[in-house]
């Protein structure tokens, strides 16, 4: 007992003291925390080797754009605009960040100026170029002096907003910055809450807490020391999402720990053998869970779209922490805390208790004595709920997650209904030659493109060809949304068209290249769907596989798996119908498939693995079908209990000020009850009834 006892006092000790030095020592992952550069695409994507190919070529049009927009609804008057060109000229275009292009609004003439406002008068804008390569924190400093030296200047009666892929990247970072709080008080409120609901015991309601917040503290600095050194990027989105599931399976490893802990009291005296005979049975599951969590977010490692690459080493951390957690500092702080503290929920060491019938009993009873009932229409459900994906279409628009009232938005859609909204983002097209190009040629070219249904106008100021001749320039606006699919299929259609182009034109030494922000995201859809494919494919491989090691078995990680990916088109297909319905969304984000994949079914498959891992317990001293009731009764109150403090975490990002986490949110949420009260306690024992001895095959069942 005494060995016991200095094993989980060491354990905890080596964890407070790892937190407390590595606080002292190491910075915070948040300070870290940056956005992707060149929009998250690799150096070799077209639209990254045409951004080069403008800076190599035209250096003064390199940088970020930024549109700076002003509306009134009685009308602005010439005065208004001229007090607004001479503060953007009073800017300071030298900073620490690089040189601020300003354009010359004052010089022009007023005919000249009116070029730039909306045929009712109410609405005008400019644009002003920001340095390159600025990082989110640096563009979200640089933002903010910005907009308080121009605001000074603007009457109170005036709508100044910013707009363009500058000032939507200082929003995300300013959004973000406010939300992290709220996002983490959030969690441990719901969390608190619902354990205390659920198992009315103060103490056990603290301890997932306090082990969270310790794993948590040391996830933090390990991540900021990695990412100080410049070994990986982090964002804050992939932050936020961390945190939220290092709470809520941290409090799941502790639910499950403690419900056989309290099996285990009943026949042990001493609280250290009694958690030394959990930990013999649920190591095991907690092994393959948390290993489960590490292989799937790893698989992010092999995505070329850099967000979803920088996912993998903070999950990876952070899941490898959870792991190592739930095998030594939980089983420590319940072994070490004593039997009395439990109370009410922990029984004395030989009392006789009679055993109730609980909910879990009778639903098991059901289940396994009419699994065909079950089985059928719960599958057909499911399989209705995932055919609803093929209606689903994808959105590149981040703008579209912001709030209404955020200026990058509300600038955006002033630029839309008084302009169009392709002058957003327009885009550039660049020949490059080695020999001086002709005016005619170039102009044949222009004049095809000009027809395009995709385009609206393709223009130029001034001279497009540089000083050699050698290379030209023009502006291209899209029609409709520059990032809307239309805009993509004109770049690639531009692109594929190209060489015939240049030929038709005489320019056949000539080069043609797109770039700008529908360009980008033309590359991204493509990189999208290759990541996407890869990931859940290797995922599906790595987890059949860790579920076959598990469980000692061909067909049950076929089945099991086979379960959890229908769940998931299910509850991926059943939120766009709601989303459709309740709130009008024609689109998701892009990256919403794909993170609910890696998330749904690694935390999924946890469920499973503790419900088979305690059949397969059960089957050494039962008949098949008893263990497979006896299994199902034992788990059903931890796992729903669980499941339930897991959705309710990941509907804390409805707290998010991104529309788009608060989907994902949900759909988080809607998937982990689907597959909390209908895939594991429903259709995955059906489906062990009706495979009977070929369930676990190989191995024989009696």
């Amino acid at each position: 007992m005494l060995k016991g006892q200095r094993f989980w006092w060491l354990s905890i000790v080596l964890w407070v003291s790892l937190t407390v030095a590595l606080s002292g020592l190491a910075p915070g992952a948040k300070e870290f925390a940056e956005a992707n550069k060149d929009a998250g695409l690799p150096a070799d994507a077209e639209a990254i080797i045409a951004d080069r190919q403008l800076e190599k070529y035209f250096p003064q049009d390199g940088g970020m754009p930024l549109f700076s927009v002003l509306h009134k609804e009685e009308g602005l008057t010439d005065e208004d605009i001229l007090e607004f060109a001479q503060a953007l000229e009073a800017l300071e275009t030298t900073t620490s960040f690089g040189k601020i292009v300003v354009p010359s609004l004052v010089e022009l003439a007023p005919e000249q100026r009116v070029a730039f406002l909306s045929d009712n008068k109410k609405t005008f804008f400019s644009s002003i170029t920001l340095p390159e390569g600025l990082e989110g924190s640096d563009i979200h400093e640089l933002m903010n002096s910005i907009k308080e030296d121009v605001a000074k200047h603007v009457d109170a009666d005036v709508e100044l907003s910013w707009t363009g892929p500058a000032a939507i990247a200082a929003d995300a970072v300013e959004l973000f910055s406010r939300a992290d709080v709220v996002l983490l008080l959030s969690t441990i409120g719901i969390i608190l809450i619902l354990l205390l609901v659920i198992y009315r015991s103060p103490l056990l309601t603290l301890i997932p807490l306090v082990a969270a917040a310790i794993v948590y503290a040391v996830v933090d600095r390990v991540i900021g020391i990695f990412a100080s050194a410049g070994l990986f990027t982090v964002e804050s989105q992939a932050l936020s999402i961390m945190t939220i599931l290092l709470f809520a399976v941290v409090t799941d490893y502790s639910l499950l720990i403690f419900s056989r802990y309290r099996e285990e009291l009943k026949r042990h005296e001493s609280v250290h053998e009694a958690m030394r005979e959990t930990m013999r049975h649920i190591r095991e599951p907690i092994f393959f869970s948390g290993s489960t969590i590490v292989l799937g977010v790893a698989t992010l490692f092999f995505a070329i779209y850099e967000p979803y690459r920088n996912f993998a080493p903070a999950f990876v951390i952070a899941a490898a922490a959870m792991l190592i957690a739930g095998l030594t500092l939980l089983p420590a702080l319940f072994a070490v805390i004593g039997r009395k503290a439990f109370w009410p929920v922990i029984p004395k060491y030989g009392e006789e208790t009679k055993e109730k019938k609980t909910i879990w009993g009778k639903v098991a009873n059901t289940v396994t004595k009419r699994p065909v009932l079950f089985m059928i229409p719960i599958t057909l459900l499911l399989l209705l709920g995932a055919w609803n994906v093929t209606n689903m279409k994808e959105s590149y628009d981040l703008i579209d997650s912001f709030p209404a009232d955020l200026s990058s938005r509300v600038g955006y859609e002033r630029l839309s209904e008084s302009f169009s909204p392709g002058s957003l983002a327009p885009g550039t097209l660049l020949f490059v030659s080695d020999q001086e190009l002709e005016a005619k040629g170039l102009q044949t070219i222009v004049d095809k493109i000009k027809e395009k249904s995709g385009i609206e106008n393709v223009s130029v100021f001034g001279n497009p060809l540089s000083e050699d001749g050698k290379s030209a320039k023009f502006s291209i606006t899209f029609a409709g949304n520059p990032y809307d699919v239309k805009a993509f299929d004109t770049v690639l259609e531009i692109r594929d068209e190209s060489q015939d182009m240049l030929k038709d034109a005489g320019l056949t030494d000539a080069e043609l290249y797109v770039a700008g922000e529908s360009a980008k995201y033309a590359d991204l859809r493509d990189i999208d769907k290759r990541d996407t494919t890869l990931v859940m494919v290797m995922m599906t491989i790595l987890i059949t596989i860790m579920l076959g090691l598990q469980t000692r078995s061909i067909v049950a990680p076929i089945y099991m798996m086979g379960t959890i990916l229908l769940s998931y088109a299910a509850t991926l297909g059943l939120s766009i119908f709601l989303f459709e319905q309740f709130l009008g969304l024609e689109a998701v984000s892009y990256r919403i498939p794909l993170y609910t994949f890696v998330f749904l079914i690694a935390l999924g498959v946890d469920y499973s693995i503790m419900l088979i891992a305690r059949i397969r317990e059960e089957m050494k001293v039962m008949p098949f079908e008893n263990a497979v009731r006896r299994g199902l009764e034992r788990t059903g109150g931890v796992i729903s209990s669980a499941g339930l403090i897991l959705a309710a975490t990941f509907l804390v990002l409805a707290t998010m000020p991104l529309y788009e986490l608060k989907l994902f949110g949900f759909i988080m949420a809607l998937g982990i009850l689907i597959d909390t009260f209908i895939v594991r306690p429903l259709l995955i024992p059906t489906i062990l009834v009706k495979l009977g001895k070929w369930s676990f095959w190989p191995k024989k069942i009696k």
